[in-house]
């Protein structure tokens, strides 16, 4: 079933907000080179991309058949999307009717490895 895995947004300084949402919310914070610095809070997280980024978009995280149904749905809508392999897991960007960026993330074990 879906659900919100995490909410990106872009930071100039990634470690920088990471460690306030740390400070803040308690949140544990992971870094992995190649991925944005996650801030995760129980089962979803917040992703600090650096400007040059996929850009602010909320994910949700999806089963691989879900993904699949999904860009049949998009295709019947005629709504463009991007997939892109993440190495932990694989992402389907799309936008919304009012514009915002959505992903349909798909973890290649069911789960975000970084994640307690």
């Amino acid at each position: 079933m879906p659900r919100i895995d995490h909410v990106a947004v872009e930071t100039v300084d990634p470690d920088e907000t990471a460690s306030f949402y740390e400070r803040v919310f308690g949140a544990r914070i992971v870094k992995t080179e190649g991925h944005p610095v996650m801030a995760y809070l129980g089962n979803t997280g917040f992703a600090f991309h650096e400007p040059s980024g996929p850009g602010g978009h909320t994910g949700v995280r999806v089963s691989e058949e879900e993904r699949a149904e999904i860009k049949r749905r998009l295709d019947a809508e005629e709504v463009e999307y991007d997939e892109r392999d993440h190495e932990i897991a694989v992402g389907l960007f799309f936008r919304d009717p009012d514009g915002r960026l959505l992903e349909a993330i798909t973890y290649d074990d069911g789960d975000d490895p970084r994640r307690p």
